[in-house]
Parts: C-alpha cells; sequence; structure tokens
C-alpha cells in the first residue's frame, strides 16, 4: 500500500487543506505528504485510517486498493476516486494527522538557536536540587562536549577544520534530537507512529547522552538546525558495533557548504577518531540518526522549516510591549506563540 499512498498523496493538492491566517503570507503548506517515513512505525495505517473515515464510498475504495496491486498514478486515482463526489468527502481526520505531525514533530524538532525559545523548548533535568536551570544546561553542555570530543577528536568530522589552536575554530555542540522530545509526550507518541516504539524507546533512554550530540563547527551546526541536511546511518549486518554515517542533503544541486568546504551527497562521514571512539559506539546513535534525517526531510521538502521560520517571527514580541489585548499585532504574536509552544493546533 505504500505505492498506492504516494499515488494518493500527489493527488492531495487538490483537497481542501486548511490553513490558520498566520500562514497566508506562505501560502498552503501540506508538511503531511512529506512525512512518507519508512521507519517502521503505523503512519501508513494512520493515513488510510482517516482517508476510510472521510466518506463511506471511500472506505469501499481503499479496501479495494489493498487487494490491487500498484501499476500507476492513473490507477491507483481512479479506484480511490471511484463513485466519490470530492464535494461531499470531510477530509478532516487526515487533516487533524497533519496537523499533529506539525505541531509535536515539526515544531519540536527545530533546535532554536534563541535563548528565548530554549526555556519553552528544554526543560532540563538539574544537578542537584539548588543548581540554576541556565547553570545546569551549561553544565551537561559542556560535559557532553568534553565526551564527544574524546570520541571523536580535535577537527569538525564534517569540515575537517582543526578545534582551538592557531588558526582554529571553537567546537559547537549540536543535538541530533533535541533534548526536549524526552519531555513532550505528545512528540514521543508521534514518534511511535512514524517510527516505531524502538524508536521513541531509543530517544528516552539517549536524548541526554553522548549518543545524541556532534561536536562540529559553527556553520555545519547551524546548517543541522535548520533542517537543512542529515545522517544516514547504516549498520553492518555481520557486526553491529560498525556503523556507517553518510552525509544527506536536502539541498538542490546534492552538494551542501559548510564554512569552506563543500560536502556532496553521500559523502562517508567518520566519527570516532578520538582516543576513546570506541568507548562510545565511534558515533551517534544509527537510530537517532535516521529519524532525525526522515524528519528532517520531511521538513525541508516541504517547506515546514520556512514556516516555523515564519511562525518564530511572527512570535517575536521584542518590537510590541505596548500593545494591549485589542490589537491585531497582540492576536497574531500569541497565536503564534501557542503553536509554538504546542499549546495550540493547527486547525
Amino acid at each position: 500500500m505504500n505505492k498506492h499512498a504516494y499515488a494518493i498523496l500527489d493527488a492531495a493538492e487538490a483537497w481542501n487543506w486548511p490553513a490558520p491566517s498566520c500562514m497566508d503570507t506562505l501560502g498552503s503548506a501540506n508538511t503531511a505528504s512529506e512525512f512518507k517515513t519508512r521507519l517502521g512505525g503505523s503512519l501508513l495505517e494512520r493515513f488510510w485510517s482517516g482517508i476510510e473515515k472521510s466518506h463511506p464510498q471511500l472506505l469501499e475504495n481503499v479496501q479495494e486498493l489493498k487487494h490491487m496491486p500498484y501499476s500507476s498514478y492513473e490507477d491507483t486515482a481512479q479506484t480511490f476516486y471511484e463513485n466519490v463526489d470530492l464535494g461531499s468527502v470531510d477530509f478532516s481526520p487526515v487533516f487533524e494527522l497533519a496537523a499533529d505531525l506539525f505541531t509535536h514533530i515539526g515544531l519540536a524538532f527545530v533546535n532554536y538557536d534563541d535563548a528565548r525559545f530554549w526555556r519553552f523548548f528544554s526543560p532540563l533535568s538539574t544537578l542537584s536540587s539548588n543548581t540554576p536551570v541556565h547553570q545546569s544546561f551549561g553544565n551537561r553542555s559542556e560535559a557532553l562536549k568534553v565526551l564527544a570530543l574524546k570520541r571523536d577528536g580535535t577537527s569538525c568530522p564534517f569540515s575537517e577544520v582543526p578545534y582551538y589552536g592557531l588558526g582554529g575554530i571553537d567546537p559547537t555542540l549540536t543535538h541530533i534530537i533535541p533534548c526536549s522530545v524526552k519531555s513532550k509526550p505528545e512528540t514521543l507518541n508521534c514518534i511511535s507512529v512514524i517510527a516505531g516504539n524502538i524508536t521513541m524507546e531509543s530517544v528516552l533512554q539517549y536524548s541526554n547522552t553522548i549518543d545524541n550530540v556532534l561536536v562540529v563547527e559553527a556553520s555545519v551546526a547551524a546548517s543541522h538546525r535548520r533542517n537543512c541536511w542529515g545522517l544516514e546511518a547504516c549498520e553492518n549486518r555481520d557486526d553491529v558495533n560498525h556503523v556507517t554515517y553518510y552525509f544527506k542533503t536536502f539541498e538542490t544541486g546534492n552538494t551542501h557548504r559548510t564554512g569552506s568546504v563543500f560536502l556532496r551527497d553521500g559523502d562517508e562521514i567518520i566519527f570516532g577518531q578520538g582516543p576513546e571512539g570506541a568507548q562510545y559506539r565511534n558515533g551517534p546513535h544509527p537510530i537517532l540518526c535516521n529519524l532525525r534525517l526522515a524528519v528532517s526531510r520531511a521538513l525541508y521538502t516541504s517547506g515546514a522549516v520556512e514556516f516555523i521560520s515564519q511562525l518564530m517571527h511572527d512570535a517575536d514580541d521584542i518590537d510590541c510591549r505596548r500593545i494591549t489585548i485589542k490589537d491585531q499585532q497582540f492576536h497574531e504574536v500569541l497565536s503564534a506563540k501557542l503553536l509554538i509552544c504546542g499549546r495550540a493546533q493547527m486547525v
């Protein structure tokens, strides 16, 4: 049913997708059509279930598709729409699934550089009951950075630019899966849907460990936070401890510039070059890498990253401290903040 689903999603542009007013400047952003993941979750089943609930005739047509081998887009679309008046179809179950994915996956997986947003996205476990939150975050980050340097060495695994010293740069810590995801039950549930329970449990287990971090130069970290690229982790069937990592870019041209270095789609990235590489798996956890790769690809290629950036801009209230509850700008800022914090959904 994967190919049938792809065909239906390609035709979904004609559906009347809802969009809140804060999206008007970007047009329609059908992010659900980009979550075509192959991570082993139940998203495909959820999608077909939503379709079947949209119209009695669609329930019958989907059952027919389940027993029909895929041959072409035209055949799938013809069977899907047979005896169906689109004007009488209520696709709200599918739209609700898309809204859940955007709210609890899309927003949660964007790493914000702005410290004001980290207050909402990064509830942290303190080192002691008397440790301030910002100090706890700093101490933990520095500890993870040291471990990552011991694992991967004293140069950036992507650009090979050395850290510190003459002509060197300062290493930047970046998380593969945002550490705040661990404390978001709705996001964890969505991860289970798109990638399975094993992946969700791995996020819970490894999100605050060396398995979930990279130490890279600042330009690499910035493009990773913008979801411009991901890491594909391929495990060796004969040796589960041996993992090969490949750089995967979503930008046109299959190349990505990081500092003065151009990386090509499919370039191998080597971790574990530090003195304690073998002790720390010789690289980040493959499940976390592949989850972030799937999510980042969907966010970037769907335009959701651009939309989220617009939300962040709309939520910026630095220049509007004197607005009142009656002002339209207040409602725009409030709507954007509620969406970003996951307190409201796109409907």
